[in-house]
């Protein structure tokens, strides 16, 4: 099959990954078809669409690869490595909390949210592309904190889990519940205090930090 020249290419790829993302988020992954997301994309051939991907599956995971700003952290360690625990962890929330900002970022929360409880496959699948990943590495980053002696021992993929967990439940409540009291909660409020409930948690006591 000949190689289709850029910028065609890269645009006509695009444009289906947006409007892929447009129908999965409100028919849902195994419902949405093909026709859909070609009408979506401006009426192009539904066949085109395996030009660019193999199959639905496919477009989704390429749709989450694309999104998932906060695992490109885990591409550049040492930018994260190097920082103590507070720094380090407000950089990790910022990150997770600006992808929201994004365009099309809620929609794709709204149907991993919908979808994983529905089809638990969609949540291993999920997880196996980036949530595995990116956990390891922030709980590499939480044992090295430890071995310099700024964090007590405890089980680093536990607490990985948790610290990630205070920010995905905030952004549900205020992108996806739309509670009020969230809307007015700022991403900085958000980090501050995560990151000082968490690691207030985990610090040494002082006697030990001085020994």
């Amino acid at each position: 099959m000949p190689k289709i020249e850029e910028p065609e290419n890269a645009d006509r790829r695009q444009q289906i990954i947006e409007a892929a993302l447009k129908v999965f988020s409100t028919k849902g992954f195994h419902k949405a078809t093909n026709k859909d997301i070609a009408e979506a994309a401006g009426g192009i051939s539904p066949g085109l669409i395996y030009w660019y991907f193999k199959d639905k599956e496919d477009l989704f995971l390429s749709i989450i690869r694309e999104r998932a700003a906060i695992f490109q952290l885990a591409d550049h360690a040492e930018q994260l490595l190097g920082l103590p625990p507070r720094e380090g962890l407000a950089l990790v929330g910022r990150t997770y909390l600006s992808a929201f900002r994004v365009p099309g970022n809620v929609a794709l929360l709204r149907m991993l949210v919908g979808e994983a409880v529905r089809f638990p496959q969609i949540g291993e699948m999920f997880f196996k592309l980036v949530g595995r990943r990116f956990l390891g590495f922030l709980s590499q980053y939480l044992q090295h904190q430890v071995d310099l002696g700024r964090l007590r021992p405890h089980d680093t993929m536990i607490a990985a889990r948790s610290f990630l967990g205070m920010f995905v439940v905030n952004v549900i409540a205020r992108e996806i519940l739309r509670q009020p009291e969230a809307l007015q909660t700022s991403d900085e409020q958000i980090v501050a205090t995560a990151v000082d409930i968490f690691v207030s948690g985990l610090e040494p006591a002082q006697g030990a930090k001085d020994a």
